[in-house]
Parts: structure tokens; sequence; C-alpha cells
């Protein structure tokens, strides 16, 4: 399907292609993919404007060759190679690629945000990719990106047409082969049976780490994970050791102490900023975890600083 956006409007003014079709899907959560036709049929095109830095890359199909053009990364020249037919480029937008353009040309442009590269690692239960390994300005042969971008071809002809359910598994499917040889993704093993998938457990605890003052709904953890909540509970405990309210609680309470060392700050406003219904709540909670009141604990801590501080 055909949807303008930020991206599409960015790469076709950079090649001042107003009518550059453009497909956009969103696979992985939060995370929007798009591939753009790129063509121009005349010699002598010029120079490409710079795009604004990103953190993301462009994988590139030349559909055509285009031998006579240089190539531009911060400002710096680097001279093209391999720009044959078929074969694979990869742009790292952090670095503002700009081209001067003296052949035709002619290619097909998948936008690959880091943010899907991450997810996509996170839901495989492996390492983040830090950065895609490639060398600026050479082209490889990579029959999986020629295979698989080569598909679009028909639907750019009429890109609102599009089927959405292949766009999704073609940009799933690029992510991942991307990821793994460029970025030396390789799924984890041994995962716990019956818990969280590493990516799960991870964005669970981002989101009640980031809430830690107000509430974060079962539920809401649970659709963020893509379980039920029955199921997210119990795998939540499995990989974790204590229940998700348990965790949370846990967690106000470790971001108590850390506060308490502030003795500018009153009880009742850690408690307000930790998330408790007042400072009672808070004192019951408190000591029930650590064996001692947030007042006693505050004390002994502080003089116990002193006292290394003295020494």
């Amino acid at each position: 399907m055909r949807k303008p956006g930020p991206y599409r409007n960015q790469l076709a003014e950079a090649f001042r292609l107003p009518d550059a079709p453009s497909l956009i899907t969103r696979t992985v959560r939060r995370a929007a993919f798009a591939v753009t036709e790129l063509k121009h049929d005349r010699p002598k095109f010029g120079v490409t404007a710079p795009m604004a830095r990103e953190d993301a890359y462009l994988i590139a199909l030349q559909v055509r060759a285009c031998h006579d053009h240089d190539l531009y990364f911060d400002g710096r020249i680097t001279e093209p190679r391999n720009y044959e037919a078929g074969v694979t480029s990869i742009y790292d937008l952090r670095r503002q690629p700009v081209a001067d353009l003296r052949d035709p040309f002619h290619c097909l442009m998948f936008h690959l945000p880091q943010k899907a590269l991450d997810l996509v690692s996170d839901q495989v239960g492996a390492s983040r990719v830090d950065e895609l390994r490639h060398q600026p300005g050479v082209s490889v042969d990579d029959p999986v990106v020629r295979q698989l971008l080569s598909t679009v071809l028909p639907a750019m002809a009429k890109p609102q047409e599009a089927n959405s359910l292949f766009l999704d598994h073609l940009a799933l499917a690029l992510t991942v082969h991307v990821a793994s040889t460029y970025g030396g993704m390789s799924p984890s093993r041994g995962l716990p049976r019956g818990g969280l998938a590493p990516w799960q457990e991870r964005r669970a605890k981002e989101l009640m780490n980031a809430n830690l003052r107000g509430e974060v709904p079962l539920a809401l953890l649970a659709a963020e994970c893509g379980l039920s909540v029955r199921h997210f509970a119990r795998a939540f405990r499995h990989s974790t050791g204590a229940p998700p309210h348990r965790w949370f609680l846990k967690r106000r309470v470790d971001r108590a102490r850390e506060l308490l060392t502030n003795r500018a700050l009153s009880l009742a406003d850690i408690a307000v900023s930790c998330g408790f219904a007042d400072q009672s709540h808070f004192t019951r909670v408190f000591t029930a975890m650590v064996g001692v009141s947030p007042g006693v604990w505050r004390r002994v801590n502080s003089d116990a600083k002193s006292e290394l501080q003295a020494a």
C-alpha cells in the first residue's frame, strides 16, 4: 500500500523525485519499514540533497548498473566500486550519504531503522546489532537481497494495491537476513522453558522501570509481550523468580533507597516519587522488605557514609 510519510518524502526530496513510489509497512512493533523506487533515465542527474542524520540504514538493490558517480559520507568523497546491476549497497544514514550521479540510475531503497534491528534481535534472544559490517561505497553480490527486493518491483507500478501481509513478511525476512549477514546476529540457545524470551523480559522491565511513580496494568505488560495475562504472569515469575507485582514493588523500594541518600528529600516526597499511596504505605512496605524503617535506614547509612569520609 502507498502511504505518504516523512521518510518517503525526505528520500524523494533528496533525489528530487517527488513521484517516487514508496511502499510502507509496520511488521515489527514500533518500527516502520519502507521500500522506495528511485529511477532517472537521463544522464548528468547531479548531486542529491543531504538527508537528515538518522539512526537507520538504506539497503539498496541496484536494478540498473550505475558506474559513473561519486559518493560522499560525512562530506568526504568515496570512490564507488562494483555498481553493477543486481548488486546490494548499504548506506549508513548516520553518516549523511550524498551522491553525485552522472549515469542514469534505477534502484530500490529499503529503509531499515536501528530500532527494527534491535526488536528483531530481542525477539530471537540474540545480542543486539550495534552496527552493520560493510565497506562504504562498495557494493556486494547478495542473492538473498536481490531476490527479496526484486519481488516488490511489480508492486511499484500500483503501490496502492500492494498486499500488506506480503510486505510484512518481506520486511521481516530482509531485516533478519541483514541482521544475520551483516550484523552477526545469531539466536541464543537454552532459553528457560516456560519463561519469557529475553526481549519480552526486557520490555516488561523497561515499562515498569519507566513508571515507578504510577501504575502499569498487568494487561498492558502482557499485551506488549504478545501473551495472555495468565501466561505472562506465569512466565515472568519463571524468568525472574518473582511475580510482576512483587518485582515492581521491589524496584520501587530500590529506587527509594537511592533517594534516601538525599537528605534534602522528605520521606513523604520519596513516597510519592516512588509510587506509594502515602508515607505510611511507604514505611510499611519498606520495613517489610528491608527489615528496618526508611528513617532508620537513612540514619544508619548516613552515619556509615560520614565515618567513611572521616577516615
